[in-house]
């Protein structure tokens, strides 16, 4: 299994993610990322977090936070597209 250098290092780090690819995109080029995202994270050692809701993303991101930087984990918050809302272009 192949890590990160964060991973390897145990160097503490947050990522907040917003996705596409989810929940009423229009472009279907970004449908593929969409679906690798997680699974790519988590193969190089990323712990992921997913929120849906703002409820779930201030939970989520407070959680993610002292995982991170009290116990020197890599972690990433996945913002669900759902709670961003449709792009309008």
């Amino acid at each position: 299994k192949m890590l990160s250098l964060p991973v390897q290092a145990r160097i503490p780090l947050l990522m907040l993610v917003t996705m596409r690819g989810e929940w009423d995109e229009f472009n279907p080029w970004q449908v593929p990322m969409g679906r690798a995202t997680q699974t790519a994270l988590e193969a190089i050692g990323v712990t992921v977090l997913r929120a849906e809701t703002g409820v779930d993303l201030v939970v989520t991101v407070a959680q993610a936070t002292a995982m991170a930087f009290d116990g020197d984990q890599q972690i990433a918050v996945l913002i669900g597209q759902r709670l961003l809302g449709k792009k309008k272009w």
